[in-house]
């Protein structure tokens, strides 16, 4: 008797579950890849229209920024975001173990047209459902650090505009694999 209630319990809860589930995906991530033994990767998957409220207008309600930004034209929001990433970019930083600072280089961000039109998008799912909790897809911002010195470990810290950040860090292995042989195997 006691099983059943059990899975019963387990069944209702799963929507809920996954849902959470789901809701995590959606949270600001960053993959720092190891390329040789000098050169990270650097990948950030950003809610970036909250970074960007709280980067240039963290006293307007959300429902002001939006739509404040949404409309404005081409130049003014370039200059816009221009201002913000500068912000992001300075609050970024990776350390080696010894405490000296690696630079960050090659800054890539989304094109300004397809920030708008997220932010217009947000606007319009606000209009439809008024009591939904909008969540964009994350957007991709690429990097890359290199340093002196062979790389054995790091430490990354974050602008509090991204606020919390779900890290992830791995060195790839590789291999060429020809066609019809078996790869070594493969561990994790």
């Amino acid at each position: 008797m006691r099983t059943k209630h059990f899975l019963l319990g387990g069944v209702l809860l799963l929507p809920l579950l996954l849902r959470a589930n789901a809701h995590e995906l959606l949270a600001n991530r960053a993959t720092l890849v190891l390329r040789d033994d000098t050169h990270v990767s650097i990948t950030l998957y950003l809610a970036y229209a909250d970074a960007l409220h709280a980067a240039l207008a963290p006293r307007q309600t959300t429902a002001e920024f939006l739509t404040m930004y949404s409309a404005m034209n081409s130049q003014s929001l370039e200059k816009e975001l221009t201002r913000a990433q500068a912000q992001f970019q300075a609050g970024t930083k990776l350390y080696l173990p010894s405490g000296q600072p690696i630079t960050i280089t090659n800054w890539l961000w989304p094109d300004p047209r397809q920030v708008q039109a997220m932010i217009q998008q947000r606007i319009m799912q606000a209009m439809v459902d008024p009591a939904g909790h909008a969540h964009d897809e994350p957007l991709e911002v690429h990097a890359d650090a290199n340093a002196a010195q062979k790389i054995v470990g790091l430490r990354v810290q974050f602008p509090p505009q991204f606020q919390k950040v779900l890290l992830v860090w791995y060195r790839p292995a590789q291999v060429w694999v020809e066609p019809t042989t078996w790869s070594p195997a493969i561990r994790f």
